[in-house]
This record gives structure tokens, sequence and C-alpha cells, in this order.
């Protein structure tokens, strides 16, 4: 449970959250609605100095699947919508779209007054169900999830160029018992090289975005359907993965034989993993058994190369020293779970961190409850050691 916690509830129901990434002010997140009518885009900055939120609503024509803000320009973000008539997991399309700056703060947390976006660019591909924006900074590609296949494109002002396609059904097996799992779940940018890891079914596989040859697949990687995945910013090689069988479990893509770490904590689907961008021994999952979960994997995460340096400084012989070692031994952040958070009543379909405050994150449930916090202080103080 947490110490403390800024709640926001949208008015309709909701799948997807992220944070905007090129803001360096504040803290800000977006989300969109699934609702039956009246969709909206909502944009969240939280003040965590009085623990408030401001909220500004944006009308949005369809449902809202999957949004992806943009590394380079805090302005702009694609959304993977579809009609709320429409059945046809093809008739999802990506939109490229662009907000408007305003000062009028009159706006803020007024759920009658609506913004409108600028609609810059819709991709040509059917069927997207996410969009990822390459992790380099100013690099214009962006990778568009399809049913089957992955495309990378580069973004121009409001024109797109194809650059290379991916077909990735070799990722599905005979096995699969529902046709509707036969399609692309997750995917995530490696942000250490040219390289996109996808997950289907319960098998995930990489793709040298050079050439667009395989790089490694691991079947079986999970007992059930694969949902969540994640890329260690700072440690190459590593990635977190979460399935239906409510494991998560980290990787070295190097030795797939076997995880190098397996989580337990969740009772139901994991839908989503994060790692932090500063301090990656932090890691967040989501799951649709309503809660969110903090662990620490310092073990497998880069810290851990510091560990032998730092205790080869703090080698005393005295008594005093002992007990300074001993003492300092005892705060070291150690793996295992640190909070479990409960604040949702639904499944709690994604979580994010914040882009400019290493230790904010946020989490939205299907409810529509969006709940930003902080990693307990205690954790904080183990990491920093101070």
């Amino acid at each position: 449970m947490a110490d403390n916690s800024t709640v926001f509830g949208l008015r309709h129901q909701a799948r997807c959250l992220t944070a905007v990434k090129s803001n360096s002010d504040k803290s800000q997140f977006m989300a969109g609605s699934i609702g039956a009518k009246d969709n909206i885009v909502c944009l969240l900055a939280y003040d965590d100095d009085n623990n408030t939120i401001a909220s500004t609503l944006y009308n949005h024509p369809d449902e809202v699947w999957d949004i992806a803000s943009c590394p380079y320009d805090e302005q702009l973000f694609f959304t993977c919508h579809s009609s709320v008539a429409s059945q046809n997991p093809l008739s999802r399309k990506a939109t490229l779209w662009q907000r408007k700056e305003t000062t009028d703060t009159s706006n803020y947390n007024n759920n009658d007054q609506r913004q409108e976006l600028n609609h810059l660019l819709q991709l040509e591909y059917e069927g997207v169900k996410k969009v990822l924006w390459c992790p380099q900074e100013q690099n214009h590609q962006i990778i568009a999830m399809g049913r089957t296949h992955l495309y990378l494109s580069s973004i121009e002002s409001d024109t797109s160029e194809s650059i290379l396609s991916i077909d990735a059904s070799s990722l599905f097996t005979d096995e699969t018992e529902l046709p509707s799992l036969e399609l692309l779940q997750n995917a995530v940018w490696n942000p250490h090289q040219p390289e996109l890891i996808a997950v289907a079914d319960n098998t995930f596989a990489g793709w040298d975005l050079r050439s667009g040859s395989n790089t490694f697949t691991r079947r079986k990687a999970h007992e059930s359907t694969m949902r969540a995945i994640d890329y260690n910013p700072n440690k190459p090689y590593h990635m977190a993965t979460g399935g239906d069988d409510a494991f998560v479990k980290i990787w070295d893509t190097r030795q797939l034989k076997d995880p190098v770490m397996t989580l337990e904590g969740h009772t139901h689907w994991v839908w989503s993993v994060a790692f932090n961008s500063l301090q990656d021994q932090l890691l967040l999952t989501s799951s649709s058994d309503t809660v969110v979960n903090l662990h620490n994997v310092v073990s497998v995460s880069s810290a851990a190369y510091f560990e032998d340096y730092l205790s080869a400084d703090d080698d005393e012989t005295d008594e005093e020293g002992d007990s300074r070692a001993l003492t300092k031994e005892r705060m070291k952040p150690t793996d295992g779970l640190v909070c479990t958070y409960d604040q949702h009543e639904d499944s709690v379909y994604s979580v994010a961190w914040s882009a400019i405050d290493t230790w904010t994150f946020a989490s939205i449930s299907y409810a529509g409850r969006i709940v930003i916090n902080q990693v307990p202080t205690q954790e904080k103080i183990k990491i920093l050691g101070v």
C-alpha cells in the first residue's frame, strides 16, 4: 500500500497511458479513453510539491487503444484507434496528432471544456495496434505494429516514408487454440542498437532493423500468451516479459535457455512491465488482478556492476569501521517486492514512469482511474545510499 497517492478519474473506460517524454518542466502523462462516445485524450500534469493533478482534455474521434508520446517534441503523439461500431481489428488506424500548448489554466480540471487536436498524418497500414518512436534523440523513425507485420517508417512533418517491412508470422505456432491470439501482442525498441523485439503467443523474437533479419527467437518463454515487454535502458541484452501465467521474467538475449530472474506476485494476467530509465533496478508490473507491483531487481540490473567497487571502498578493520560497514550492508537495496499498490478496482492495463522525476510513476485501470504514486522513501534512501 502506498504512503500517499494522487488519483484522477476519466469519465470513460481506458486502456492506455504514456509519459510525455520531452517535457523538462514537470511530470506529465497522457491517457486515452474507449467510451461508447465522446472519447478524449487527457493530458495530466503532476505537481509533486502540492500532490495535485491538473488536466487538459482533447476531443478524439475514436476509441483510443494505444498512445505514444514523441521523444523530441512534447506536442506530438500517435494514437492507435478504431471506431466504436467496428469489431474488426483490421480497422484500427494510427494517427499522428499535434496538441496546442495553452497558457489558459482556466480549462484545467473542467470536464466540460475540451480542446481540439491538429491532425497531421494517418499511417497507411491496416490493423495498427501500437506505434513505437525510435528512442534515439531527434531520430524521426517509428515502428507500426500490425497484426502480423512490423513496419519501419520515417516521419517528416505530415508525410511518412516506408523503410522496411518485417513479416513476424513465424512467431505463431499451430498450438494456438484461439484465432484471436494469432496476432502480435506487443513490441519494444532496443535502446542500445537498431533492433526490435516483438511478442506473440508465448514466443518473443528480435529483428535487426537495418537488414530485417531475425536476431533471436525464444519459444515457450511463458506457459501462456505474453502481453508485456520492456527493455532495460541501461543494461544491454536484458529485457522483461509478462504473460497470462502471472509471471514476470527477465531475460538475457545472449543466453535464452532460462530467464535470469522470475518474479511472482501477481495472480492473473500481466499487462504491463516498465523499467525505470535511471534506476533500472526498479521494475513496475501491472495485472488484471487490479494491483501494481514495484520490484527491486538489483542483482540483474546495471547497479550490480558497482557493488564490488563500492564494497572495496568500504573495507574497514577497526571496530567502528566494522559497525559502519554492517549498517551500510543492511541499507543496501536487495532483490524482492518493494511495494504493492492496490488503489485500483479493475484490471490495470498500463504503467509508466515519469520522464522527469525518477521516483514518480502512473498507472491506469479499465475503469478510467489514473493513480500517480512515488517510490517509497525508504527504498529511495537505500538506492541513493544516503
